[in-house]
């Protein structure tokens, strides 16, 4: 399957919150009661919007010929990876490390030394794939989670 990864642009916002929502509740509704996982499609990357208009961030989407599969967001000023999702029936295809691994290249054009990212646990296996080391705990949208380091 051919994808293209792109630069996000306002009219993608409505097409990547519904993608949001079917990744978020595909990896939370067996780890989390309904309304906690109705808060999480609520609220995560309610800063979408933004994050598109901002030159501080960059917000790339993977899409097949017929639709976004994945998005990623980089705060290129803190080195921050603030989202990555993909659409539950595309995962596992690589289109977020493809996306992870542009948004790194971005970050080091910026001269971005260190990459990370506070995630729920449920990540683990991606990042860790990917390079990233666990350097403690925080907090992903009032749940517990791992912020992940990366040297780049």
């Amino acid at each position: 399957m051919e994808v293209t990864i792109r630069d996000a642009d306002p009219e993608d916002e409505t097409g990547l919150r519904i993608l949001r929502g079917q990744a978020l509740k595909a990896a939370f509704q067996d780890e989390y009661d309904r309304k906690t996982v109705g808060d999480l499609v609520a609220t995560v990357d309610d800063d979408l919007s933004a994050w598109i208009d901002n030159d501080r961030s960059r917000v790339l989407v993977a899409e097949t010929e017929i639709t976004p599969v994945s998005y990623g967001v980089l705060d290129r000023e803190h080195g921050e990876l603030l989202s990555i999702l993909t659409s539950p029936d595309y995962q596992r295809e690589g289109f977020a490390t493809q996306l992870l691994d542009r948004l790194e290249t971005h970050a080091r054009e910026h001269d971005v030394e260190t990459l990370t990212a506070t995630a729920p646990d449920v990540s683990r296996a991606f990042f860790e794939d990917l390079g990233f080391e666990s350097v403690g705990d925080g907090e992903w949208y009032g749940l517990d989670a791992v912020v992940f380091e990366k040297l780049l």
